[in-house]
């Protein structure tokens, strides 16, 4: 006899409520057996989804923000662009630091052809880095009244390029009542300073060895 008739059998000599109970039995099994290996683990695959829900949004979001930011960014990056060229006009003119003093000697010693002034030396100093930039400065050294001054210093900051007075020196001679209302004399040593492109070797903080 094979087992399933011997189940069968069995089965058979069982009473209707024995039968029933049987039935609720493999019943509660086959449950538990669908619970444990179906249910259970699409339960904790969706809380796994909807623990990841928050941060897709935020990163969604993130996208949208940057997206939407887009033109914003092209349109500031536009400004500044404008911004460096204008700023560029104000740099000194030639294709090396060399070139960029002597432009900066051409500017400043019609400032100073004056009646009461008297140039007396004039040099373009070592260059210093400032970034993808150079300082080019010029000394020079004159004989000048105080109108000639304050007329040199008034003109240094409205020329087209952008200079500054880097240093000012300023010595004059004692004057006594009996020499009468004599024309005052100075003697000066002012260096004038601009900025101009600068090439590979000089585009160096300043004070460091290049």
């Amino acid at each position: 006899m094979t087992i399933a008739r011997r189940i069968e059998a069995r089965l058979r000599v069982l009473t209707g409520r024995e039968r029933l109970l049987l039935l609720l039995c493999a019943a509660t099994v086959i449950a538990f057996a669908v619970a444990r290996w179906a249910v259970y683990p699409a339960v904790e695959e969706y809380r796994k989804d909807r623990a990841v829900i928050p941060t897709q949004r935020a990163t969604i979001a993130r996208y949208q923000a940057v997206r939407a930011g887009q033109d914003n960014v092209t349109e500031e990056l536009a400004d500044l662009v404008k911004e460096l060229d204008r700023a560029e006009e104000g740099l000194l003119p030639g294709t090396d630091p060399s070139a960029a003093g002597a432009a900066l000697q051409g500017i400043l010693k019609p400032m100073v052809d004056r009646p009461d002034t008297r140039l007396k030396s004039v040099r373009t100093l070592s260059p210093s880095g400032k970034g993808e930039y150079a300082e080019v400065a010029v000394q020079m050294d004159m004989q000048t009244s105080t109108e000639g001054l304050a007329s040199l210093l008034a003109g240094v900051p409205r020329q087209q390029k952008v200079l500054r007075v880097k240093k000012l020196t300023v010595s004059s001679r004692i004057y006594s009542p009996a020499q009468g209302n004599r024309p005052d004399s100075l003697t000066v040593s002012l260096t004038v300073s601009g900025m101009t492109a600068a090439p590979d070797e000089v585009a160096t903080p300043e004070g460091e060895k290049k």
